[in-house]
């Protein structure tokens, strides 16, 4: 699928109706593809915010039942591509209590995908991966090759011990079934439709809530902790730039723009036109590394646009928010 038509192609998404997967969908449908939405939980809120097409077939089946994956991928006559965006994931205090858990269900809804694509002859494969499998000592922009075949670390965090073990499965099914797999390696990804449940571990959508509720915003130690965060759409139209190249099977996608979490704060108050001295530091609690950063020599090399900045993410994605959840509450 190195063509830049995507028209007529048939996509699978699952995880479809969820944050980044409902954009994969809408992105997809915008560029002429038929798509098949799969997804575990109802949603009609997506759903509703999704285009009204005759392209697009929206299934419920759980990734975790095989049968029912493949049932549902057995409605499609064929599939050119997957994009498996389903995934268990959670606020801290979860991803310790049930790493066991989301170890075993993240890699089994790898496995599945991989064995559907494997049996239909699905041409291009996308695992969402994640720059969380890079080590945290690491405080140089990272680049691709540092990763689990350089320095394998085990993480009582079990969303990112299944993202490393998906990359290890996508190596071996590689080698062994010789399938075009891609596993892109996004940093933070913020926008429209995140996670804005009181469990998320989202550090956009937790600030965005507190200064909606009235509350101040807490940052941790002094925020001078340096991060890079990625819009939904930016990232998706990087993964199918991706996918057209087939130059790289992984793929570090992020933009250049480091920030401070203590700025963030700042520029959220900013986007949601609320006072900046809301926010009170916690210098007592742990910051975690002191910069998170990515080489992203490779993906200036196959994406073919800029990235939009955070201010007008963050603007985006606070108007969203507005709209669709504070005046829905």
């Amino acid at each position: 699928m190195a063509g830049e038509n995507w028209a007529g192609r048939t996509v699978l998404v699952t995880g479809g109706l969820g944050f980044i997967g409902s954009h994969f969908v809408e992105e997809l449908l915008g560029l002429g593809a038929r798509v098949l939405c799969v997804y575990r939980r109802e949603r009609p809120e997506t759903l509703a915010e999704l285009p009204v097409s005759e392209r697009l077939t929206a299934l419920r089946a759980d990734v975790l039942d095989e049968r029912a994956l493949r049932d549902a991928a057995g409605t499609a006559e064929r599939l050119d591509m997957i994009v498996n965006c389903a995934t268990l994931d959670g606020n801290m205090q979860f991803l310790l209590q049930e790493s066991g858990r989301m170890l075993d269900e993240n890699i089994r809804i790898t496995s599945n995908v991989l064995n559907l694509a494997r049996d239909r002859g699905v041409a291009d494969v996308v695992l969402i991966s994640s720059a969380e499998i890079y080590s945290y000592e690491d405080t140089r922009p990272v680049r691709e090759e540092d990763d689990h075949r350089r320095h394998m670390e085990f993480s009582p965090n079990g969303y990112r011990m299944s993202k490393m073990f998906t990359e290890v499965l996508a190596d071996l099914y590689r080698k062994q079934f010789g399938m075009k797999i891609y596993t892109p390696r996004p940093t933070n990804v913020y926008g429209p439709r995140d996670d804005f449940a009181t469990t998320t571990n989202h550090v956009i959508p937790n600030m965005l809530m507190r200064l909606a509720a009235g509350q101040d915003v807490e940052i941790w130690g002094d925020g001078s902790q340096l991060r890079t965060f990625i819009h939904v759409q930016d990232l998706v139209r990087a993964v199918l730039c991706m996918v057209r190249s087939g130059e790289h099977e992984t793929l570090n996608i992020g933009t250049p723009e480091s920030i401070s979490i203590r700025d963030l704060a700042f520029l959220v108050a900013e986007a949601a036109g609320q006072e900046q001295d809301r926010i009170r530091f916690a210098p007592d609690k742990p910051i975690g590394a002191a910069r998170r950063a990515l080489d992203l020599e490779k993906f200036h090399s196959v994406v073919d646009f800029t990235p939009r900045s955070l201010k007008d993410g963050l603007r985006d994605t606070a108007q969203w928010y507005r709209k669709h959840v504070q005046e829905a509450q």
